[in-house]
């Protein structure tokens, strides 16, 4: 059930049908090497987010792109908003979101880049009280057995990162019309190595991706294919699906919240 297609009505008998869950997939603008377009991540967060509602049904929320990616900022095409408005807006996207009803929201996370904010994000719904809960899922997470099934079932290059061969393949399968594996440079995948000494040491800094991966793609692309894609997107949608089952049927969850909010107040009224 997409939100934007609802009529008023419609959506009231959505919102039941939905035991009140809502998933907000949440991509990008961004380059994805030279052969796939700015909207990679947000397309297959759509993708994967429409058809998990089709055997497990929920609202899905339109197309986000206010997303973290400010390390591609010297990249055309790339929608980089600052850090303090995208908390903002999100928080006012989930705030309307609850408004018309939903008491559990699901930020179905397309984008690498979107990690670490997302989390912080979630954190800070424990700033103040609140009657509902938000949740972050990153889409692209596989099973062990599931990674298996795809390995021995296809010709990979068991290397993946972005603009990668599951990528690839996803848009591949979604809109041929829009991968270009003409313009694929071999080696612009392979890491640079400036990073490295990071990494050993176990630092993290803003311009890590940049320093391994300028050109906006890592893992080996080439033999991608449409067959792939769909099997790869099946089972993310699948595991999304499954997720979303076993939300709607906890309350723990919300319980556990409405608890920490009441231990918060007996602190602040303690003498």
């Amino acid at each position: 059930m997409k939100w934007e297609d609802l009529t008023a009505q419609a959506f009231e008998n959505a919102l039941r049908a939905s035991d009140g869950v809502c998933v907000l997939p949440i991509g990008c603008l961004e380059k994805h090497g030279d052969h796939l377009p700015l909207g990679t991540d947000m397309m297959i967060a759509r993708a994967v987010s429409e058809k998990a509602a089709e055997s497990e049904p929920f609202v899905v929320f339109p197309y986000y792109f206010l997303a973290q990616v400010s390390e591609v900022k010297h990249h055309p095409g790339t929608i980089a908003i600052d850090g303090e408005l995208q908390m903002r807006l999100l928080g006012e996207m989930v705030k309307e979101i609850r408004r018309n009803g939903f008491r559990k929201i699901v930020l179905a996370n397309g984008h690498g880049g979107n990690n670490y904010w997302l989390r912080y994000f979630v954190q800070t719904m424990l700033d103040a009280r609140r009657d509902y809960i938000v949740y972050v899922y990153d889409l692209w997470e596989l099973s062990p057995e599931q990674h298996r099934d795809l390995e021995a079932r296809f010709e990979t290059p068991g290397e993946y990162g972005h603009a990668d061969h599951m990528e690839t393949s996803a848009i591949l399968h979604l809109d041929p019309s829009l991968v270009n594996m003409d313009r694929l440079n071999p080696g612009e995948w392979d890491p640079l190595g400036r990073g490295r000494w990071m990494n050993e040491e176990r630092l993290y800094s803003s311009i890590h991706w940049y320093a391994e991966y300028p050109h906006q793609i890592a893992g080996d692309p080439s033999l991608s294919t449409a067959a792939y894609g769909q099997a790869y997107l099946a089972y993310c949608s699948a595991n999304l699906a499954k997720a979303v089952k076993r939300i709607k049927a906890d309350e723990s969850a919300l319980a556990l919240q409405r608890e920490f909010y009441d231990r918060c107040d007996d602190v602040s009224r303690a003498p």
